[in-house]
């Protein structure tokens, strides 16, 4: 894996570097030789190491209650430094600023473990919690501690200050202190106690060791100092350390070590995160050029068996592929499996199409056998004619009278297939050309029309065939005849001839349709009426 940036590691050891370049400046400043005066060079150096520190931890912890409450932490531990600049190099010829400076090293005092409480009890908590109710009454006893400190120039429960014979100042502690000291070091025992009991992965838990380390070292220091009557142990008059470095070592060390075995979650780790999943990612900067590649990381640009996909982060880029070869190989199958569907879809419509047409073509044979079945007697008389021995023009007028019925009778079936009812009209229509064609043989005809009806197929074709096969047993015979189609409600076709017609030849193919005729006056009356309810 390419490392182009610089990992966790190697800031924690520029941090360790840092810090033990400040401790040394820090014995070599009071040497007289050494150009700046005491305490300057150390306490600026551990200013930066400190706002380098809390802007680390602002990039790194992802919970927002649990970062603030450590940048907070930074903030105070960096407040001792300025105080410590401020009370030897700005401050030196005050003494009630010198003293007041003075109490607000113990503001940071009482602030630090109660910060370092607060943090550890929002671990495996949703940063959106109220805060619990025994942190805010630690909070109001921190308070009055606090108070306590500022105002101890009107109680002295905290300490007091006397001049001693070489106008030094003595310093005596009194109950308050011994109080503010058990309290911190319970609190900050705590909240690393807290730490571990909220921590629900074993193998941090497992690693417990490691914050523990740097705060007995300080343990130590700070025994060490109570031991040299509350100042920094010196060697050959050489300062070696102060309270506030105490504090840098015991707050920084703590966290830090929290944050390294996961105690406290953060976004650090990115590299090993990498070699696990095994993804194939490149990390680029704002200019394009690749910074950061994980273990399986290939180029893949221009393959098309690989999706690239790209995200803009702060500060650059992160492009991963992945590998959509099988996915690739089940589209090409699909593309074959639908040629092959669409291939089938082309032979199953051209098969429906075929049914359909045939299914068509068997219901149109049907129909016109139909026809021919019904036309049959007429184009048999039409041939017995055109064979007979009659003169032709006889022949002619009789055929063209059998013919109009074949046309007109088969248009009607063939209308009557794709509908379900039929004009009175279209019988009009019918009877109308089969008289036309009747004048010719000589036979006075009237036809008359009362009110169109709509009226099933077939009894309009019905009321046909009954017209047709009276003016087939007249037209050699009668010399007049009268139609007329519903003349009332209950007939459908009455027809007046001179000649006698045997209705009882005529069969009436319709059920709901009666056949009725009577003779008055050598006039034969003959009616064609509906029978019933129901239309056939």
């Amino acid at each position: 894996m390419l490392h182009k940036v610089r990992n966790d590691r190697d800031y924690f050891v520029a941090f360790i570097i840092a810090i033990f370049i400040s401790f040394i400046v820090n014995i070599l400043s009071q040497f007289s030789w050494f150009p700046l005066c005491i305490h300057s060079p150390a306490s600026f150096l551990y200013s930066f190491i400190i706002i380098a520190w809390g802007a680390a931890v602002a990039q790194r912890i992802i919970h927002k209650r649990i970062r603030r409450h450590i940048v907070a932490i930074a903030v105070f531990l960096l407040m001792l430094f300025i105080v410590r600049i401020c009370r030897w190099m700005l401050f030196t010829h005050s003494a009630i600023a010198n003293r007041y400076l003075y109490y607000l090293f113990y503001i940071s005092f009482i602030s630090l473990p109660m910060l370092s409480f607060s943090a550890a009890s929002y671990v495996s908590r949703d940063e959106s919690a109220d805060m619990p109710a025994l942190i805010k009454v630690f909070w109001g006893v921190t308070g009055l501690l606090m108070l306590s400190v500022i105002t101890n120039d009107i109680h002295h429960f905290v300490l007091s200050v006397t001049k001693t014979s070489d106008t030094s100042d003595h310093i005596s502690y009194h109950w308050l202190y011994y109080v503010i000291f058990v309290w911190s070091f319970v609190v900050t025992l705590g909240s690393f106690i807290l730490l571990i009991k909220k921590c629900k992965l074993s193998q941090c838990r497992r690693k417990w060791y490691i914050p523990i380390i740097p705060a007995a070292a300080v343990f130590v220091l700070i025994i060490v100092y109570y031991i040299c009557d509350g100042s920094s142990p010196q060697i050959y008059g050489i300062s070696l350390y102060n309270i506030q470095e105490i504090y840098l070592f015991l707050y920084m060390g703590l966290w830090e070590g929290c944050i390294r075995i996961g105690l406290v979650p953060s976004n650090t780790g990115y590299n090993r995160l990498f070699e696990i999943t095994h993804i194939n990612a490149e990390m680029e900067s704002a200019d394009r050029k690749t910074v950061y590649y994980s273990i399986d990381y290939s180029d893949t640009e221009g393959n098309i068996d690989y999706s690239r996909k790209t995200y803009t982060i702060k500060g650059g880029s992160v492009t991963w592929s992945e590998d959509i070869s099988a996915l690739n190989r089940l589209n090409h199958d699909i593309e074959d499996v639908t040629e092959l569907i669409e291939g089938e879809n082309d032979l199953i419509e051209a098969e429906n199409k075929f049914t359909a047409e045939k299914i068509t073509s068997e219901t149109q044979n049907r129909l016109y056998d139909k026809i021919a079945q019904h036309t049959h007697p007429q184009l048999v008389k039409i041939d017995e004619i055109m064979n007979g021995s009659d003169e032709l023009e006889n022949k002619i007028e009789r055929c063209l009278l059998l013919g109009t019925y074949v046309k007109r009778c088969s248009n009607l079936m063939l209308a009557a297939d794709n509908c379900r009812t039929m004009s009175t009209k279209e019988l009009y229509l019918s009877i109308k050309e089969s008289i036309e064609q009747m004048g010719f043989l000589g036979i006075a005809c009237e036809l008359s029309v009362g009110e169109m009806k709509e009226l099933s197929p077939g009894k309009i074709i019905t009321a046909y065939d009954v017209f047709e096969a009276v003016i087939e047993s007249v037209m050699d015979k009668a010399s007049a005849l009268f139609v007329k189609i519903c003349p009332d409600e209950t007939v459908l076709l009455a027809i007046e001839t001179d000649h006698e017609v045997d209705t009882d030849k005529i069969t009436i193919r319709n059920p709901y349709l009666k056949l009725t005729s009577y003779t008055d006056d050598d006039i034969q009356h003959i009616a064609l009426t509906i029978g019933g309810t129901v239309n056939g």
